[in-house]
């Protein structure tokens, strides 16, 4: 890992036509290589036909389809993959040969059609049994609101059925109702009745032809019957049960459904993805009449790996480029490092970097792990989070980013336990009173390495710790300005650096002296000083002249149109003033922003200091030790995320946007799914 991201070569691959499939196949094995979806070639035409790609987004969609028939949540679908796969981590490939695209798609479709068949077939089961199990509970509402308590006698040659009408149209069914020996219309929700009929055997059966828009309950009754209301409903209520029991059953089979066929799902998951790739590979290839053409990008660090295949066909040429500075799309490599990959995977969140700009990575790992440090200082916790991220570290079977944020929680929680270590804190107590040794508060101070234990005290040092954290704000801010310079340099943007980054410097500058001025920031230094003054003054000159009339300057030394440089200053001038607002307005706020570590830190040593003092409350040592584990967790958890998030923030709005574009993008290389493949490697 380094100041920018991994260089990248432009790769062109020129192929005979016969040995296309081989040669691709190969360089997706080795998974360094990712193609550009588009090639400007002069007398050249298109090696596949780009209509297929509609082909693949509907394969995409079926499958996709397919996993939303599963009724279970997303994230426990993939955990039970997930933990199906600890035992079992190689997935067999589904066919082998990948020279015939539309084999493979035919072969992708028949799997999908026969594992949605049979889910569909579970569902329909399923979804049947709760409609059964919601009449059922209607029918058994209908029979509480007949009024008649006196039983149903049933003779010989007669029939009972009940019956739900979804309509509003019940004067209808009251009309073939009527003929019926006994028959009740009974409301029982918004646009739902049950009907009850009890007559002879042939009347109950031209019912329910007439009535054909009516669900009849399956459980009807022939005589000779003496039933009471009560047993009627007993018996749908003992059948609800019975239905309630079926259903646990089809859903049971319909979430073993996905351990079931797991290495199907996963297969054609990994399939369909490894088709997408090469099926947009052949699309954005060109031909000649004998040969194919295809470009992609490359890390200079995986060159070799790629040339030892390309020497593997003789006719086979392969030729390599360095990117233009000025080229936007280039891919970003992430790093090897797990160290650098679990911070990387933070800042993609606020986007990848570009091939012509700083990678943030390399401060970002020390930044936000001294800031969380000292935002979140307890020497107990810290080695909490440590041991946590440890053990998910050591942990076998999870997947690699998985791992990645482990691998961050353990980094932060060895900085947090620094910091508490600094400031004499863990459990919210005094780590001296901890160990029954004289503390601060007493009489008698103790001594560490020479110097006086706490080194600082987060409570009792108030104001050195909010200049402490404006200090290290300044200094992130000032990196943040530094590493711009450095982006400027690179993109040849001279002019830029000149009226706005110079003017930036500066201004900061003058808010550092007038900041300190004022007592809000302590550096040491007496503001009184004359060489300090000076710099002060010197600053606040240079920072508001080019501020005002950098733009002037810049046309003047920049720009060849000479009759447009009195408009420069002018236009220059205006928009200038709008920025030196906008400059000191943004640089305090920023600054001062920085105090929220304070905030933070603070805020932690008090909650634990209430939980403390509750438990000293209470007299039961059990229910002690109680609060103590529950008000420690609600820290950790609670806390932390916030402190989280701070931290984050100060990286975002503070440090990345005086510099960082983020417009980057990942990385994608082909890969091939024709041999066993380790899913813990692959990913999700």
């Amino acid at each position: 890992m380094g100041l920018f991201p991994a260089k990248m070569l432009e790769a062109t691959i020129i192929t005979p036509i016969d040995d296309f499939a081989k040669v691709i196949v190969k360089l997706a094995e080795t998974e360094k290589l990712m193609i550009k979806e588009s090639i400007t070639l002069e007398n050249v035409e298109d090696f596949y036909p780009a209509s297929r790609l509609e082909k693949l987004r509907s394969m995409e969609t079926a499958y996709k389809d397919l996993i939303e028939l599963i009724p279970e949540p997303k994230e426990k679908f993939g955990q039970k993959i997930a933990r199906a796969y600890k035992k079992q981590p190689l997935i067999t490939p589904l066919f082998e040969d990948w020279e015939d695209l539309e084999k493979i798609e035919e072969n992708l479709v028949e799997q999908i059609s026969n594992l949605k068949t049979g889910v569909e077939e579970l569902k329909s089961d399923y979804e049947m049994k709760k409609e059964e199990i919601e009449l059922n509970q209607l029918i058994a509402k209908g029979f509480r609101l007949i009024e008649e308590e006196h039983p149903y006698d049933i003779g010989s040659n007669e029939r009972t059925i009940v019956g739900i009408l979804t309509t509003t149209k019940e004067s209808d069914a009251e009309e073939f109702l009527a003929d019926i020996t006994r028959s009740e219309v009974i409301p029982l929700v918004y646009n739902r009745y049950m009907l009850f009929a009890q007559g002879k055997k042939g009347e109950i059966t031209r019912l329910t032809k007439n009535l054909s828009n009516v669900r009849w309950f399956e459980h009807n009754h022939e005589g000779p019957i003496h039933l009471s209301k009560t047993e009627i409903e007993n018996e749908i209520v003992k059948e609800c049960k019975h239905l309630e029991d079926k259903i646990k059953e089809l859903k049971s089979e319909l979430n073993q459904f996905a351990i079931t066929n797991k290495e199907t799902i996963i297969a054609l998951k990994l399939s369909i993805e490894s088709y997408s790739h090469f099926l947009r590979l052949y699309i954005s290839s060109k031909r000649t009449l004998k040969t194919v053409i295809t470009q992609g990008w490359i890390a200079q660090r995986d060159l070799s790996v790629l040339e030892n295949e390309i020497s593997k066909f003789p006719e086979t040429i392969l030729v390599t480029r360095e990117s233009p500075e000025e080229t936007k799309n280039v891919p970003f490599v992430e790093a090897k490092n797990p160290i650098s990959k679990s911070f990387q995977s933070i800042v993609g969140l606020y986007g990848l970097p570009s091939s012509n700009e700083v990678d943030p990575t390399i401060f970002f790992i020390f930044t936000f792990s001294i800031f969380f440090g000292i935002m979140f200082g307890d020497l107990g916790h810290g080695m909490i989070l440590f041991i946590i991220g440890l053990m998910g570290v050591l942990a076998r079977g999870l997947k690699k980013s998985i791992r990645q944020m482990f691998l961050l929680v353990m980094i932060i929680g060895i900085m947090s336990s620094i910091m508490g270590f600094i400031f004499g804190e863990a459990f919210g107590a005094h780590i001296t009173d901890l160990l029954g040794i004289t503390g601060p508060g007493h009489h008698d101070p103790v001594y560490l390495f020479g110097l006086e234990y706490p080194f600082i005290e987060p409570v009792g040092d108030l104001v050195q710790v909010f200049n402490l954290t404006l200090i290290i704000g300044s200094i992130h801010i000032v990196l943040g300005l530094m590493l711009k310079v450095v982006n400027q340099i690179r993109k040849k943007e001279f002019d830029e650096l000149l009226k706005d980054t110079t003017a930036q410097f500066f201004l900061y500058a003058a808010i550092i002296y007038f900041l300190t001025s004022l007592g809000i920031l302590d550096l040491g230094i007496n503001p009184e000083n004359e060489g300090f003054v000076l710099i002060g003054l010197v600053s606040v000159s240079v920072g508001v002249g080019l501020t005002l009339f950098g733009q002037g300057i810049v046309s003047i030394l920049f720009k060849k149109k000479r009759q447009n440089i009195m408009r420069n200053f002018l236009s220059g001038i205006g928009m200038g003033v709008i920025h030196l607002l906008e400059s000191f307005s943004t640089f305090i706020s920023n600054t001062i922003s920085y105090g929220r570590m304070l905030a933070m830190l603070v805020a932690h040593v008090v909650f634990l200091s209430v939980i403390n003092a509750l438990t000293e409350q209470v007299g039961f040592i059990g229910l002690k030790i109680l609060i103590l584990i529950i008000g420690n967790i609600f820290v950790l958890v609670l806390e932390g995320l916030l402190v989280f998030v701070q931290t984050l923030r100060l990286h975002f709005y503070e440090f990345f946007s005086k510099f960082y574009e983020g417009s980057g993008i990942q990385h994608k290389p082909i890969f091939v799914f024709n041999k066993k493949m380790d899913l813990s490697k692959y990913g999700s």
